[in-house]
Parts: structure tokens; C-alpha cells; sequence
């Protein structure tokens, strides 16, 4: 599988966001080459070659098609009318500003996906297909507002000689994008009248409609892209889970703000009786010492930072600068205190009143300072859930299409935003109805959407008021099966599935890790097959489809775990 990339051209900018959604969706076999490479003999080495929004040439355009012709396998996102029209689509030249995508499920290649309709919060490009039996409509954009008006194709599947093309009409990766990060035009504004902190969410106050919030929107359009990828050209892939039968984890995290040794002992020892990990995100002026935290640590936990402005440390929380003139300093500030104290790194982060700055400036700063998962994207009224369309972890992007090795990992709520009874951003729900709202997304994330939950509680919120909450998510989450985690295990998890390489060959192909592994399962899609092999081998349904799985387990680094497709077999 072969990704092309094109240095400098704007309208290619994502196509290094691109290959990290393939990553995330577990596919870690492809290459990357830039567009000026781009001739036959190289196209002729793969067998798929997956095409972000570019300006093709015109001799570009002909050798693209002509691999295609020659049994090639092309999926191609906004493509040219050089590159489109050879394959049957006819451009009318028109467009549409967003939209909400359809999914035909119906469709034998797209049986099983989610059918809820998305949004597509992207520039998309009409097409007027041509009388053909070569092509064969996936998924249509109807317009945003009005599900009357004529909808467009929006993904076409398109048989050409001995090969075959998916063309989508829209920017995936700039749409996932701006579903998982906001509107960029937001920065550094309030929109959602609340307390005048300008927090992520406020960017996507005008983008979000509420009734989207409770749908991963952003990662279905990641599971439409890996199907397309299977149907073409069908290869193992990552599990984004250790072991074959999860399906989801909870990662939990607590902001300490100012509780005292007393509450936090209430929430540890509800963590104890289920066996569960969370990262407290330390205050300024804590009531924590460093021995308190060697303790708490030995049983499974871990402590970062939760930097605070100094009129926070007062609870006053009224400021006289500009928020975007102090966010910057007070990370620096923050995370050099924390180490100096407690003697520990800051791996990933949450900011005290999940403060920000600029789009993802605060996540470059971040990055700078050494953080690798920063978990700000807070759903924060009106917003519930899946604020950014998301439960996965991906790295920050900014809108050059520049990457920031800093992971994005939405928050799906905590309890002040739920039920607090005073709080201009808390909805005042009472217990029974944030369980029913909250059980319910678990309950989907783990059945449906197979994407993690994070959530947040106080220690003072839980040993206060929260705590029937908080228990009820973790009893809901046991129910599910889903381990809960810290935040800095689930980084370490996502770290080194990241750094998981997969090489192929006729037969089968080898995976190869840098770091060592406790489990790792691969997914072979129904048109290959795994038999006996030292991984632990079996069957399960995801997606709506039966996939063949194995895991290996304790995987060393530098090791090559063998698997193989025509005997079943694989050994290391």
C-alpha cells in the first residue's frame, strides 16, 4: 500500500494527517512517497495506492489510470476531473459547504458500518456519474439543513479494465480534522456564554449540531475509509486493543483542585475495589506530598500536573490579561514546579478550568515541553460526549497540515458539567438521569463504536456529591468489560502500537514492535485466514463483520512474529 504525499502544495496539506488515521485504524504496512516520484514502476510495486486531495498533471492523471486499468487498486479523495472523468464521473462543477454523509449499509462492501448520518464539515465536490455498470454509489452527501435537496455522490466505487478505484467527493482527513478540533476561526473567542474562559470547546459552538454530539462522528469516517482499504485490497491490520475480545477502556483521570487527603483516600479506595488505574493531575499548593504519591503510585496509579493561573490558586479565577497571553507561561511554569517537586515527568496533561490557547497552540507548547497526550478536549456545555467526534487518540495537526507529536485524547465528561447544581456550565441534571446519559454512551462506545471513554472526577466532587455518578460509569464500564486504565497507561499503550510495523509477503508477513508488548492482535479481514500459530487464535465481530484474530502475547522488540495466510500458520 503506497500513500503519496505533495511537499509544499496547500491543498495536499493532510496527507500527513492521512497516513496517521491509517496508523490509528491499525493499517502500519504502507509507504509514503511524494507525488514528483509518481510513475508506473513504482505504482506497479503495490497493491493499493491511496491518493489525498492533489493536482494531478496530466500525465499524472494517465499513469494513475493506467495502473488502475492494469489491475491497480486506487482510492482517491476530491480527485481531479483528469483523473475522475477517465474513470466515469463527469464534474457539474458545483459544490457543497458541508452536508451530512449517508452510507449506503446496504451495500454488500459496506454491510455492518454505522448508518447514522455524519457530518462532512468540509468542502465536497458534485459529480454527475455517467450510465455505467462500472460504477456503484457507497455513500451519498445530503445537505446540511435540508434532507430534501438532491443529495450528491459521495463516495463512488468504479471498476476500470482489470482494476478498480473509490473516489470520494470530500477532504477525509481535513474532515476529520475539523470534526476532532473545532473551527479554527473560533480561536481565542467565547461563544457558548458561560464564565468567559476560553476553553476547546468553544470551537465548536456553530459547528456541532447537538443532535451529532452523542455519534463518533470523526471515527466513522475513519471505519469507512479502513472497509474501503479491506474491499480493495484486504490485509491484516491492527486491533486497537491489546487483545482480540475488548472492545473498549475507560480511561480514568481526576483533577486534584485543592481536595483534601481525606477525599482523595474516598476515590482510591472506590478505584481499589475494581481493580482500576487513574492519573490525578496535580494543583499548585496541593495537600499532596511526595510521599503520598510514591504510595499511591506503588498500587497502580500516576500523577501529573494540572497547571493553574495564580489567580486560580485563590479560587478567584478572574484574570486581568488577555487568557492568550497567559496560557503559554503558565504551562512552562506549571510543568518546571511539578518536576522540581515531585520529581516526576509530565507525560500528558489537563489544564486547570481546561484552559487554551489558540487553535493548537497550546498543544505545540505542550509538545515543546515534552507532553505526549494532552486531555483538554473537554465536552463542556452545551456539548456531551463526543464533542470532538471521537474516543481515540490522535496527534494534533495544525491547519498547514503540520503534525504535533502531541496526542489528542477527547474528555467525554466529568460530573461539574452534569450535575453540580450551581455551575453556569453544568447541565443540573439530577444523578439518575447523567446515569442514564452516560451509561448509555459506555454501553454504545463498547457495542457499537468499539472507541474508548474518558472521564474526569474530583476528588472533593466525588466525596461530596459525585461519587454514586462516578461509581455507577465504573460499574458500567465492568459490565462492558472494559479495563479502566490511567491516562498515562493508555498512552504508553498508544505509543507502542504506534511504533508497530507490519511487513508482508506472498504468504503472509511478520509485525515487528520497538517496545515491548504485554499483547497485540491483528484483524484478517473474511478474505484471509488464520489457522494454528503460537498467538492465541479465534473469531470476532467488529464492524458487522467476521474477522479472523490473533494475538501474540509478550512481544519483545526487534523480534519478528511471523504469521501466515495460507496455512493459517504463524510463529515467531
Amino acid at each position: 500500500m503506497l500513500l503519496f504525499h505533495h511537499v509544499g502544495e496547500a491543498r495536499s496539506r493532510y496527507s500527513r494527517y492521512l497516513a496517521e488515521i491509517l496508523r490509528m485504524e491499525g493499517f502500519v504496512d504502507f509507504a509514503e512517497e511524494d507525488i514528483s516520484a509518481l510513475e508506473g514502476s513504482l505504482l506497479a510495486q503495490h497493491d493499493l495506492v491511496i491518493l489525498p486531495r492533489v493536482a494531478l498533471r496530466r500525465v499524472q492523471a494517465g499513469q494513475m489510470v493506467d495502473y488502475v486499468r492494469n489491475g491497480g487498486r486506487l482510492i482517491a479523495f476530491q480527485p481531479e476531473p483528469q483523473l475522475s472523468e477517465e474513470l466515469g464521473l463527469r464534474p457539474s462543477y458545483r459544490g457543497l459547504d458541508g452536508g451530512l454523509l449517508h452510507v449506503d449499509t446496504q451495500h454488500p462492501a459496506l454491510t455492518g458500518l454505522c448508518p447514522e448520518p455524519v457530518q462532512v464539515a468540509t468542502p465536497a465536490i458534485a459529480w454527475s456519474p455517467d450510465a455505467s455498470d462500472g460504477l456503484s454509489q457507497l455513500a451519498a452527501i445530503h445537505p446540511a439543513g435540508n434532507e430534501d435537496e438532491e443529495s450528491s455522490p459521495a463516495v463512488v466505487f468504479a471498476t476500470a479494465g482489470r482494476g478498480a478505484a473509490v473516489l470520494v467527493s470530500y477532504d477525509l482527513p481535513y474532515t476529520v480534522a475539523r470534526l476532532r478540533q473545532g473551527n479554527p476561526e473560533h480561536v481565542d473567542l467565547c461563544f457558548a456564554g458561560l464564565d468567559g474562559i476560553y476553553r476547546p470547546s468553544e470551537l465548536f459552538v456553530g459547528q456541532l449540531p447537538l443532535e451529532q454530539m452523542l455519534i463518533p462522528q470523526a471515527d466513522l469516517h475513519c471505519a469507512l475509509l479502513a472497509r474501503l482499504i479491506e474491499e480493495l485490497a484486504p490485509r491484516p491490520r491492527l486491533w486497537y486493543y491489546p487483545r482480540a475480545e475488548q472492545t473498549s477502556v475507560m480511561i480514568m483521570t481526576s483533577d486534584d483542585d485543592w481536595s483534601t487527603l481525606e477525599q482523595f483516600d474516598q476515590l482510591l479506595d472506590g478505584l481499589r475495589r475494581r481493580n482500576a488505574g487513574c492519573t490525578f493531575y496535580v494543583v499548585p499548593q496541593t495537600n499532596l506530598t511526595r510521599d503520598r504519591i510514591d504510595a499511591w503510585e506503588a498500587e497502580g496509579h500516576t500523577f501529573s500536573v494540572h497547571p493553574a493561573l495564580e489567580a486560580d490558586t485563590v479560587r478567584e479565577m478572574k484574570i486581568e490579561e488577555p487568557q492568550s497571553a497567559l496560557v503559554g507561561p503558565m504551562l512552562a511554569e506549571n510543568i518546571a514546579r511539578f518536576q522540581a517537586e515531585f520529581g516526576r515527568p509530565v507525560r500528558t496533561v489537563r489544564q486547570h478550568a481546561v484552559r487554551w490557547l489558540g487553535y493548537v497552540d497550546a498543544a505545540r507548547e505542550l509538545a515543546d515541553l515534552g507532553v505526549r497526550m494532552d486531555l483538554n478536549y473537554l465536552a463542556v456545555s452545551p456539548f456531551l460526549g463526543y464533542m470532538c467526534g471521537s474516543g481515540r487518540p490522535l496527534r494534533f495537526v495544525d491547519e498547514t497540515g503540520a503534525l504535533i507529536d502531541c496526542f489528542q485524547q477527547p474528555t467525554h465528561w466529568t460530573e461539574e458539567c452534569l450535575i453540580h447544581p450551581e455551575f453556569v456550565f453544568s447541565f443540573k441534571w439530577s444523578v439518575e438521569r447523567a446515569l442514564a446519559e452516560t451509561g448509555a454512551i459506555i454501553r454504545r462506545a463498547a457495542r457499537r463504536y468499539y472507541t474508548p471513554v474518558a472521564l474526569n472526577s474530583h476528588p472533593v466532587s466525588f466525596a461530596t456529591y459525585s461519587s454514586p455518578l462516578i461509581e455507577g460509569n465504573w460499574n458500567a464500564a465492568a459490565e462492558e468489560g472494559m479495563p479502566i486504565l490511567s491516562a498515562d497507561d493508555w498512552l504508553d499503550w498508544t505509543q507502542s502500537r504506534d511504533q508497530v510495523r507490519i511487513a508482508l509477503d506472498a504468504e503472509g508477513g511478520a509485525l515487528y514492535t520497538d517496545a515491548p508488548l504485554p499483547a497485540l492482535t491483528l484483524l484478517l479481514p473474511p478474505a484471509l485466514d488464520a489457522g494454528p500459530t503460537e498467538g492465541q487464535t479465534g473469531m470476532q465481530e467488529r464492524w458487522g463483520r467476521r474477522y479472523a484474530t490473533i494475538t501474540f502475547s509478550d512481544l519483545s522488540p526487534g523480534v519478528p512474529y511471523r504469521f501466515d495466510y495460507s496455512s493459517g500458520a504463524a510463529s515467531k
